[in-house]
């Protein structure tokens, strides 16, 4: 959903002194790439030579700026890609898998759930189900605090007008996949609070998803999209005082890996 890009300062490289727009401008090439054919059998060394670094050199620069390892990310683009051949073709899962990078059905099935929340055959019979739900989610309460784990609060702003469903939820990695550790959601921009925290550190984010009746626009973000991240870690740590949480809202950027889990369908507690 986000990047977590980190700031950091002019490094020496092997090949002269790299500044961080040459780091990002080469990030961006080989994600571009990735993004054009997300089933080819990329490595690190191809990354690596696409940007004219070394591997090691290229896993890092890559890491700092967008917060996970290149092959995540990719891995993350391929779900997304099958995401939209499920809802958009009429083309078989086993198909799909093949088509996204994947050689086992049973290994693409498995991951594809517990990234997104729900298998891929319940993904294809979403939309139906959900263009009868859509109207409760407007009405749906966030799930009530267990009293367990650790309460933090912060504010959401955005430089635009901005209302919709606003997911905001932590998440174990700068990528928005899986379930959040936890999670709430508002109308917009505003404070809020997150509840039952367990020990841990986290990434912060969140999305504004606009208020529509079409099911696919909750279930295949666009670029339209407005998100946010926290630019710091999140850190729960029993019998401490939180810090104050802040996200502010932007347009996605090139950089910012696809949003996999299936937030309609869990906030209506699918």
């Amino acid at each position: 959903m986000v990047t977590m890009t980190i700031d950091y300062a002019t490094t020496r490289a092997p090949g002269g002194l790299q500044t961080r727009a040459d780091h990002e401008f080469a990030v961006e090439t080989v994600i571009g790439s990735m993004r054009t054919d997300v089933g080819y059998p990329y490595t690190l060394d191809t990354f690596a030579e696409m940007a004219n670094y070394s591997p090691f050199h290229f896993a890092r620069m890559f890491r700092n700026t967008v917060g996970i390892p290149p092959g995540e990310f990719l891995a993350a683009l391929r779900f997304d890609r099958a995401k939209e051949l499920i809802l958009r073709t009429d083309l078989s899962i086993t198909d799909i898998c093949f088509e996204v990078g994947f050689s086992s059905l049973g290994t693409f099935s498995s991951r594809f759930k517990h990234l997104v929340g729900i298998s891929p055959n319940d993904l294809r019979t979403m939309p139906e189900w959900l263009a009868e739900r859509l109207p409760e989610l407007s009405r749906t309460e966030p799930v009530k605090p267990s009293g367990e784990g650790m309460l933090m609060s912060g504010t959401v702003t955005s430089s635009v007008p901005a209302t919709g469903h606003l997911y905001i939820g932590l998440f174990p990695a700068a990528i928005p996949q899986s379930k959040p550790v936890s999670g709430t959601r508002t109308a917009g921009p505003g404070r809020f609070a997150l509840h039952d925290i367990p020990p841990g550190a986290y990434r912060l984010m969140a999305a504004l998803f606009p208020n529509s009746a079409d099911p696919l626009v909750h279930l295949l973000p666009g670029a339209s999209l407005l998100v946010g991240v926290d630019p710091r870690p999140v850190v729960a740590i029993p019998n401490t005082s939180p810090r104050e949480l802040h996200i502010h809202l932007r347009p996605l950027a090139p950089t910012d890996p696809p949003i996999l889990t299936a937030l309609a369908p869990l906030a209506l507690k699918l």
